[in-house]
């Protein structure tokens, strides 16, 4: 290569570069098998001593550490125990991680992926199970075929009949989107409702730290209502407003609001990718 193409390639770099305001990246393989080969090949280019945590849409989360591709210690998994690498035999200790690897990559995508430092220093006798092992020990393990289908026989009883009950308004996306941010919320507020309620969980709980105080949350729910006046004409609801702190690390906050109740999610920053997961998957529901 001339140098004059090396310059026009280092430029083009340069202009097309952009700052990352997260230290996360995302493993988006569309079924389970290839979101596997992602998640080994991230355990083969890790060469230094690394915390790799792999978080799923729905929050299931695989927390390893990594050192020259080899997995030295796991600190959190999806199911069951976490494995201990002083007393378990190699053989076992190895089908486990296996397991381990397969179940995030089963768990829904796209998988987030940040890369940390240690808590300690990694011995230099720890050599832990190496990365053939792991795939040996993986390929034994089918993993679903995606997308599942049902099979609905040609014939279906007719059920009895029943005594029609009164029928009952919907709960909206709002409501909805509260109850399953539990899986990844810090803290959640919900506002509003037929009965004008308020319910505070997690850190937002009376006595804990994000607990809001009554007259902020009447300002927050006045300036949501000024904001949905202003842009009547450019905006339709539900809609999702999502808040992340400057550098990508801390709290992140998203707010949904589908006309009838608001929901708030005080979330870590790295979970950004289950709130979208959550919203889209509520939004197509809808439409």
């Amino acid at each position: 290569m001339m140098d004059s193409e090396i310059l026009d390639m280092l430029e083009d770099i340069g202009r097309s570069s952009v700052a990352r305001l997260s230290p996360a990246v995302y493993l988006s393989g569309n079924n389970a098998q290839v979101r596997r080969d992602e998640v080994l090949g991230a355990i083969r280019g890790t060469i230094l001593p690394r915390r790799l945590e792999f978080t799923a849409a729905d929050g299931a989360v695989l927390a390893i550490e990594v050192n020259s591709s080899r997995i030295t210690d796991v600190f959190r998994c999806v199911s069951g125990s976490v494995p201990d690498f002083e007393t378990e035999a190699r053989e076992n200790l190895t089908e486990r991680l296996a397991q381990l690897v397969s179940e995030i990559a089963t768990a829904p995508g796209p998988l987030e992926l940040v890369s940390l430092r240690p808590d300690v220093t990694i011995e230099a006798d720890d050599v832990g199970i190496t990365l053939s092992e792991v795939y040996a020990a993986c390929a034994r393990i089918a993993l679903p075929e995606e997308p599942r289908m049902t099979i609905v026989p040609d014939q279906v009883p007719k059920p009895e009949a029943q005594p029609e009950a009164e029928p009952q308004e919907p709960d909206g996306i709002a409501r909805k989107f509260y109850e399953s941010a539990e899986r990844f919320a810090l803290g959640r507020i919900l506002i509003g409702g037929v009965d004008a309620e308020t319910r505070c969980e997690g850190l937002c709980a009376p006595g804990q730290p994000a607990h809001p105080e009554k007259d902020l949350l009447t300002r927050f729910a006045r300036d949501l209502a000024g904001w949905q006046t202003d842009g009547s004409d450019a905006l339709s609801e539900p809609q999702l407003i999502v808040m992340r702190p400057t550098g990508g690390q801390g709290a992140g906050l998203a707010i949904l609001r589908d006309g009838r109740e608001t929901a708030a999610a005080v979330h870590d920053v790295r979970k950004l990718g289950a709130v979208v997961n959550l919203w889209k998957a509520f939004k197509n529901a809808a439409e």
